[in-house]
């Protein structure tokens, strides 16, 4: 805890992650211009039944699109992967990775789905306008 004049200014809570269960999708924006050029990240988190990422979690991640989008690269941060970025996968690295999708250039929604074998699927939905 961090104090000031006798009052905290700051705490940090330890929590330490189960077995990863479920897939959480964090894009970076829900609406999207549909001009061809528009980028979001999408963050994917391998998560605990609580929601805490669980730091040692390295499933495949293999990712489906439908909609007024197109994936254009994926990644995880790891130093040592040889992966492409451009295959519509990747491997979690400490419990996270990203997928970077695309508007095209017209309107509707975009569909994103992460699939990750032992956990299941997540999806989330962005709007083009």
């Amino acid at each position: 805890m961090g104090y000031i004049e006798n009052g905290i200014i700051s705490s940090s809570i330890l929590r330490t992650a189960e077995k990863h269960s479920a897939i959480k999708l964090g894009p970076d924006k829900t609406i999207w211009k549909a001009d061809g050029q528009d980028l979001s990240y999408i963050t994917v988190e391998l998560v605990d039944a609580k929601g805490y990422r669980n730091p040692k979690a390295e499933n495949l991640v293999k990712f489906q699109i439908e909609g007024a989008g197109t994936i254009v690269g994926v990644g995880n941060a790891n130093p040592v992967s040889l992966e492409s970025y451009q295959r519509p996968q990747c491997k979690a690295w400490q419990g996270k990775c990203l997928v970077i999708v695309k508007s095209k250039q017209e309107a509707g929604s975009i569909t994103l789905k992460a699939i990750a074998e032992g956990i299941g699927i997540a999806q989330t939905i962005i709007t083009v306008k």
